[in-house]
């Protein structure tokens, strides 16, 4: 049996700076008909850096959430940009640290329920310091924090940030298969 849906028509509700909002009709597999709410993003990357004496993260302000959250450095694509130079790129501008080697841990999809967002993941350990680049409307507090104490913030539901905590996983799978 097909598992794909088809897509019978599409219309744009929607055209912002980050995201596009679509309404499509679409074939399901059984035969049905349904209205598909598609989020169109470019995508994004997250990238987990390891200093000597912990790993950097970020305290930021979500304004769709109302709260500060934790997570890694991360930051969206730029249109037509390849994806490891933005991870390069976001890292240097949001945390100063130039990365001088990154592992490709995986790809993410942080809603597939209804955004075509990709979030790529790395992971990096050796970088060196230079000035951090925010963009005007950025602000964001670093942090260095141990392993044993992301693992307690992610148990304790204090790191509830998708990405970060999918990183982490990946991390620790990676290191499991020495893989870094």
């Amino acid at each position: 049996m097909n598992k794909k849906e088809i897509t019978l028509e599409s219309k744009k509700i929607y055209q912002g700076k980050v995201i596009n909002v679509y309404q499509d009709e679409a074939l399901c597999p059984n035969g049905e008909t349904s209205i598909r709410e598609v989020v169109k993003h470019r995508g994004g990357v997250g990238i987990i850096l390891e200093l000597s004496d912990g790993f950097v993260l970020e305290k930021q302000y979500r304004y769709a959430l109302e709260k500060e959250i934790i997570e890694i450095p991360a930051g969206k694509l730029e249109e037509n940009e390849d994806i490891f130079e933005s991870a390069k790129r976001e890292l240097l501008e949001e945390t100063g640290y130039r990365p001088l080697n990154m592992i490709f841990l995986g790809d993410i999809y942080p809603t597939a329920g209804y955004s075509s967002e990709v979030i790529h993941l790395y992971y990096c350990n050796e970088a060196v310091l230079e000035t951090r680049h925010l963009d005007k409307d950025e602000v964001i507090d670093l942090i260095i924090v141990p392993l044993k104490t992301i693992d307690t913030l992610i148990l304790e539901n204090e790191i509830k940030d998708a990405k970060t905590i999918a990183a982490f996983a990946l991390y620790k799978l990676f290191k499991e298969a020495n893989k870094i």
